[in-house]
C-alpha cells in the first residue's frame, strides 16, 4: 500500500509486542499446519508451524466433495487440527474463515471466538485501515483512522471489553476552525450553506429518491462562492475521501454534524459519556486488543486469492510468502473491500456481485509528521521539490496527538482525499513530505527546526464514497450468499463505528446459521 516504514518502526517485519500469537506467514515449504493449544475457554490457534511427517500438500481442485466427519489429525498437544483428506491431498478444516483483518473482520472474529476460527489479512500488520506506528517515547502516528467521535457507542462497547484503553481529546470541537476561509463573507455564506443542510436533515425521507440518491452535493449547493466550493469540498475529501461533484447529497446529510450514524437529525442518535476520544498508544491499540481477544488467530501477509463453493462449506486458496495454502471451512465472512470479495468469491449470483462492484472507493493518503519538544536541540528535516499547486494540507494541521507539543512533542496527522492524493499517488515520497512541510512552516513556523520524521501512507481503498447512485443497491451489500456472511463499512456507514456494526451483524446472523 505504499508505505514508507523505516528500520525502526516497531511494526516492520515484527508481530507488534503482546501478540506472539499472531502468525506470519514464512518461506517455508508446504507442509505446514497451524497448531491449536489448550486455554480456559476455547482451542486458540496461536500460528505455531511445525512440519508435518507426512507429504506436501498438493494442489486443490476448482471442486471437490469432502465429509465432515473424516478423521482429525491431533497435534502433541492432544488437540485437533483439523485435517481434510482429499485424493491424498490434505486441507486444513475451519469452523469459520474471516477475509480481512480490518475493524469489521476483527470484530465478527471476536464475537465468533468461541468457534474454531481463523481470521485472513494480506497486510503485514493487524487492523487494516487502523495502523498506527510507535515510537519509544509514547508518541504514536495514526496512518489511518483517527477520532473516536461520541456516537461511537460500538466501538466504545467493544474497546471496554477488550481492554483497549481511550483518552479524552476535546481537539475535535476545533476541528472544523482548520478549513473555513478568512473571509467574513464567505464565512457567512458558508453559514448560510449549512442552514440548508440541516433544514434537509430535519426532512427524513427514503434515501432513494432521486433528489437525495442522484444528486451531487456539489449541484445542490449550487451557484456560491468559489470559497464556499473549496470548503465543502475539502469536508467531503476529510470526512469521506471523496469531491463534493462525486457525493451525493444523501450522503452529505450523512456526513454532516456532530454524528455521522445516520442522515437524519429528526431524532436523536445513542452516544457514550466518554466525548471525544482517540486511543492511548494509537488506533491499532482498539484492533491489536481485538486480535488478542481472539487468541492470535491471525493470519497475516495471507492474501485470499479465491473463495469456491464445494460440498460442506467453502475451499479457500491462500497465498502467503511461503506458498498456497488450501482451507476449507463451514462458513465465512468476508470483511474484504467491496469490489476484492467481488473478485475472489467465486459464483457470486449477478444481483450480489453487481452490488459488490458499484462500491466506490475514495482513495487517501496521510503523512505523520512528528516534532521534537521545544527545548530539544534543533533539527533540520531535508526539503527537496514539490508541486505547486497542491493543496498538501486541508485543515490546518489540527489532527494530532494529544499533550503539550512544548513539553514533549507529538504528531501532526495529515490528511488528504482522493481529489487530492489522486494527483500526488505516484510521486516520489520525499516530494510528499516536502510539500506537507512547505506548508507545515507556512502556517507553523516554530516547527520548522523541530520535526523529527515524516512517515507517508497511501490506503487504495480509503474510504466506501457516499456516491451518486449509491443507495439504489445499498440494501444488497449486507445480504449473506449461501454461507458467506458480509461486513465491512461499505455496507453500514462509512466509518469505524459502521465497520463494527456491520461484523457485529455478520456475526449475529452466521451464529444463527451455524
Amino acid at each position: 500500500m505504499g508505505e514508507v516504514d523505516e528500520a525502526d518502526d516497531p511494526v516492520d517485519d515484527r508481530v507488534p509486542e503482546g501478540h506472539k500469537g499472531v502468525k506470519r506467514s514464512h518461506c517455508e515449504t508446504d507442509d505446514r499446519v497451524l497448531e491449536e493449544h489448550p486455554h480456559p475457554q476455547h482451542h486458540l490457534l496461536i500460528g505455531q508451524v511445525r512440519r508435518l511427517r507426512a507429504s506436501p500438500r498438493l494442489l486443490v481442485q476448482p471442486r471437490f466433495s469432502v465429509s465432515y466427519r473424516c478423521p482429525l489429525r491431533l497435534n502433541r498437544g492432544g488437540f485437533a487440527t483439523a485435517q481434510v483428506a482429499h485424493g491424498g491431498r490434505r486441507l486444513e478444516r475451519r469452523d469459520v474463515a474471516v477475509l480481512g483483518g480490518g475493524v469489521a473482520g476483527l470484530t465478527a472474529a471476536y464475537l465468533l471466538r468461541d468457534l474454531d476460527l481463523e481470521v485472513f489479512d494480506s497486510a503485514d500488520h493487524i487492523g487494516g485501515r487502523t495502523r498506527s506506528l510507535q515510537q519509544s517515547d509514547g508518541i504514536w502516528l495514526n496512518t489511518g483512522a483517527q477520532y473516536v467521535s461520541t456516537d461511537r457507542v460500538k466501538v466504545v462497547e467493544l474497546a471496554d471489553k477488550v481492554g483497549a484503553r481511550l483518552l479524552r481529546d476535546d481537539n475535535l470541537e476545533e476541528y472544523w476552525r482548520g478549513l473555513y476561509p478568512r473571509d467574513p463573507d464567505s464565512r457567512s455564506e458558508i453559514e448560510s450553506c449549512i442552514e440548508r443542510i440541516t433544514a434537509e436533515q430535519m426532512d427524513r425521507r427514503p434515501p432513494t429518491l432521486p433528489e437525495l440518491d442522484d444528486l451531487a452535493f456539489d449541484q445542490w449547493l449550487g451557484e456560491v462562492s468559489p470559497d464556499a466550493h473549496r470548503f465543502f469540498d475539502r469536508w467531503c475529501q476529510i470526512m469521506n475521501s471523496g469531491s463534493s461533484v462525486e457525493i451525493s447529497l444523501y450522503g452529505a446529510l450523512w456526513l454532516w454534524g456532530d454524528q455521522r450514524s445516520t442522515p437524519w437529525s429528526d431524532q436523536p442518535v445513542p452516544r457514550h459519556d466518554r466525548g471525544d476520544c482517540v486511543f492511548d498508544g494509537g488506533t491499532n491499540e482498539f484492533t491489536k486488543a481485538l486480535a488478542r481477544g481472539i487468541g492470535g488467530r491471525v493470519s497475516l501477509r495471507s492474501r485470499v486469492v479465491s473463495v469456491r463453493p464445494t460440498d460442506g462449506g467453502y475451499a479457500i486458496e491462500v497465498e502467503e510468502d511461503g506458498g498456497t495454502r488450501r482451507v476449507l471451512a463451514r462458513l465465512v465472512v468476508s470483511a474484504l473491500p467491496a469490489p476484492v470479495a467481488a473478485d475472489v468469491i467465486v459464483d457470486l449470483p449477478g444481483w450480489k456481485s453487481a452490488a459488490l462492484r458499484a462500491v466506490r472507493y475514495g482513495r487517501f493518503m496521510t503523512t505523520n509528521i512528528v516534532v521534537s519538544p521545544k527545548d530539544a536541540p534543533p533539527s533540520r528535516y531535508p526539503l527537496t521539490a514539490a508541486r505547486a499547486d497542491v493543496a498538501y494540507n486541508l485543515d490546518a494541521f489540527i489532527i494530532k496527538t494529544p499533550g503539550d507539543f512544548d513539553e514533549r512533542g507529538g504528531c501532526f496527522h495529515n490528511i488528504v482525499g482522493d481529489p487530492t492524493s489522486r494527483v500526488v499517488w505516484d510521486d516520489p515520497d520525499h516530494t510528499i513530505k516536502t510539500g506537507t512541510l512547505r506548508e507545515l512552516f507556512r502556517q507553523r513556523p516554530e516547527y520548522r527546526e523541530r520535526v523529527v520524521r515524516v512517515e507517508v501512507q497511501r490506503w487504495p481503498h480509503g474510504m466506501p464514497l457516499y456516491s451518486v447512485g449509491r443507495m439504489k443497491t445499498f440494501d444488497q451489500l449486507a445480504e449473506p450468499v449461501g454461507g458467506i456472511h458480509f461486513c465491512g463499512d461499505y455496507s453500514w456507514a462509512s466509518n469505524m463505528e459502521g465497520a463494527a456494526l456491520s461484523g457485529e451483524r455478520a456475526a449475529q446472523a452466521l451464529r444463527a446459521q451455524a
